[in-house]
């Protein structure tokens, strides 16, 4: 039974007989386990997720606190096994934390949480592991009537004192454990909203901080209103490199059922002036928006409005199935509009990404460089 190890960019990764492997950063922290039967994937928030397999279908839960304690602690309890048959060096990286076990990464949660004021509300698909930065709290709309992310917060923007103080504090807080970052996430729901010159120097203070790339969401209701390509080559030269935007759909019904006050003329324009800046971009959308009711629109409105835009390589388009929360006010709607089954909304990824590279191809004369990759909304946790 052969033990192997390596550190790779931050990393550290265990394996025993190619079944059992486990990775942590250089401070300890569970990332990945995987036990033979399953991956267990914790977030800093020490929330521990379970991904299996059935043939093609992945499926995704998150695990109640008893089962991840259990997880943690044979995770941890391999490694102390593993450990006098590791090489040298990953022996010596490991040996600072053989004492880790489920109630020290609640602890190192609970000081997470002081540094932001709580959960962090969501990150996009492709920065599961970032540095996340509150540049702001909370959103500036925080109307839409699916979303139920920033109830608890109120919406207000760090001063460049106290913004100098939490990245400090981040720093601290992540010591050894930073060199597995790849990225920097400015958060919360949109950022680039801040006033333009106090938003530059909060790109700058990142910049000198942690030397990574800068990612952040932003909303097509107000930046559109608020912000010019100028505006956005500024933010490009100040080390933003992609911006999100969560269009969920293209069809003004769906949108308006939403309260996402935004036509889709302003999100193509939006989009496009990003684009211009040399920033890229990430849209992301609901399969299930609508329901049954607007099973088609969603699909062909949604197409045509992305062929409008000037995607291609560095950009991404993400389609996640829509969760129905019950104390949504949106969840009264969706009963009328009839709910779209699992198994519907995967059908429905597909007829999406099938027909959007159809649109384009027919819109622009040339196919669509840049991938559409499904995801779930439940993975989206920091």
């Amino acid at each position: 039974m052969e033990v192997m190890g390596k550190i790779d960019q931050g990393v550290v990764s265990i394996e025993k007989d190619g079944r059992i492997v486990f990775t942590v950063d250089l401070s300890g922290r569970f990332i990945f386990y995987t036990d033979g039967n399953a991956t267990y994937r914790r977030s800093l928030e020490n929330k521990f997720l379970k991904i299996t397999h059935n043939g093609n279908t992945r499926k995704l839960e998150q695990i109640p606190d008893d089962q991840a304690r259990e997880i943690a602690n044979s995770a941890y309890d391999f490694l102390r096994s593993s450990h006098d048959s590791l090489p040298e060096e990953i022996r010596e990286a490991v040996s600072p934390f053989l004492d880790m076990n489920y109630e020290k990464l609640v602890l190192d949660a609970e000081k997470m949480k002081i540094i932001y004021g709580g959960d962090i509300p969501i990150v996009p698909p492709d920065q599961y592991f970032p540095v996340y930065v509150q540049a702001e709290t909370g959103c500036s709309w925080n109307k839409c009537t699916f979303c139920r992310l920033y109830r608890d917060r109120t919406y207000g923007v760090r001063s460049l004192e106290d913004f100098s103080k939490h990245l400090h504090s981040i720093k601290e807080f992540f010591g050894k454990g930073l060199a597995a970052r790849r990225s920097v996430f400015m958060g919360d729901a949109n950022a680039v909203n801040i006033d333009q010159k106090v938003l530059l120097q909060m790109l700058d203070m990142i910049q000198s901080e942690f030397n990574l790339p800068i990612f952040s969401f932003v909303d097509a209701i107000s930046t559109q209103k608020k912000k010019s390509e100028i505006h956005f080559q500024e933010m490009r030269e100040h080390g933003l490199k992609r911006v999100y935007i969560g269009l969920e759909s293209g069809d003004p019904g769906i949108l308006r059922i939403f309260n996402k006050l935004m036509n889709v003329s302003e999100a193509i324009n939006l989009v496009n002036k990003i684009k211009g800046s040399g920033i890229n971009v990430g849209i992301i959308l609901m399969a299930g928006a609508g329901g049954k009711k607007f099973y088609r629109n969603h699909i062909d409105n949604t197409a045509s409005v992305i062929s409008q835009m000037d995607l291609g390589k560095g950009d991404i388009i993400y389609i996640s199935p829509m969760y129905e929360y019950e104390d949504t006010e949106y969840y009264k709607v969706a009963q009328d509009l009839g709910i779209l089954s699992q198994d519907e909304k995967m059908k429905q990824i597909d007829e999406l990404k099938a027909k959007i590279r159809e649109e384009f191809q027919e819109f622009n004369g040339k196919p669509l460089e840049c991938p559409i990759a499904p995801y779930d909304i439940m993975e989206a946790v920091y």
